[in-house]
């Protein structure tokens, strides 16, 4: 799942957790419930709240010109 991954990524970019021994956290339980935390914790403080975007409020397009 998309949630799964994101925490492998986040896991595998990232220093493993004080004291573990292997490479990266990737496939770490304990970094997946720290990961799930630092998402829940994020969500109660409104940081992640989901707004649609209006297609109407992106920059223009740059003109493309043509040889004449």
């Amino acid at each position: 799942s998309a949630d799964s991954m994101a925490w492998s990524v986040d896991g595998r970019r990232n220093a493993p957790l004080p004291g573990h021994t292997h490479k990266n956290c990737a496939n770490c339980p304990d970094w997946a419930l720290a990961w799930r935390q630092r998402v829940l914790d994020a969500s109660e403080k409104g940081m992640t709240a989901p707004r649609q975007l209006s297609l109407l409020d992106l920059p223009p397009e740059p003109s493309l010109k043509t040889a004449a």
